[in-house]
């Protein structure tokens, strides 16, 4: 095939079921999820598909895209690609643990900043992929007693909670963890963020 892509590869976009048939197939109309898988509390949904959420995995899979674009059939490993990972997080007494399961990250590739109610990352792991996420919190947390753990399997982050109170979701999404710019973009508050170091 074109490039060196097989007859028979799977759009490498999330939920799109198109395949590889020949050069006609890289201009071929794509429906897809830009978001992430998030399974949470025996729910999955897609974070970009927030209200529409199952328990059950085979439903999960089928779910429709929620954006059109054009199938991709191959990744360029030489360039630093956003890529999409999945995160869940629990709550743990006074505290909100989020885990975003990345491995091979670079710490000195990475950023981290929160205030009372916002949290934005990026992440650099496997040596090219790119993940961002900027979060408007559910709830209000003490930016001094949140940490940072990177392990190996994953990135946890323990946020503090400053009220007590119980969270249904982490937050709101900013952008979107696709867009341009990812950590460094977005809305205000960005004088009252700080760095969070692990």
């Amino acid at each position: 095939g074109e490039g060196g892509i097989k007859v028979g590869e799977q759009c490498k976009n999330n939920a799109c079921q198109n395949t590889y048939v020949d050069a006609s197939s890289l201009s071929q109309q794509c429906v897809y999820h830009p978001g992430c898988p998030v399974f949470h509390e025996g729910y999955k949904y897609w974070s970009c598909c927030k209200k529409k959420r199952t328990t059950e995995f085979s439903e999960f899979i089928s779910f429709t895209g929620c954006t059109t674009g054009t199938c991709t059939f191959q990744e360029d490993p030489s360039k630093k690609k956003k890529a999409l990972c999945r995160y869940d997080f629990f709550q743990q007494g006074p505290n909100v643990v989020l885990s975003i399961y990345a491995k091979k990250v670079d710490p000195e590739q990475c950023s981290f900043e929160i205030s009372d109610r916002q949290l934005r990352l990026s992440l650099l792991f496997d040596f090219v992929n790119t993940f961002s996420l900027n979060c408007m919190l559910n709830g209000r947390v003490d930016p001094n007693g949140c940490k940072v753990e990177i392990l190996a399997p994953k990135v946890e982050i323990t946020l503090k909670k400053a009220d007590g109170s119980s969270w249904s979701e982490l937050g709101t999404l900013i952008g979107g963890e696709e867009e341009e710019g990812g950590v460094d973009g977005g809305g205000g508050g960005e004088d009252d963020l700080a760095a969070v170091g692990d």
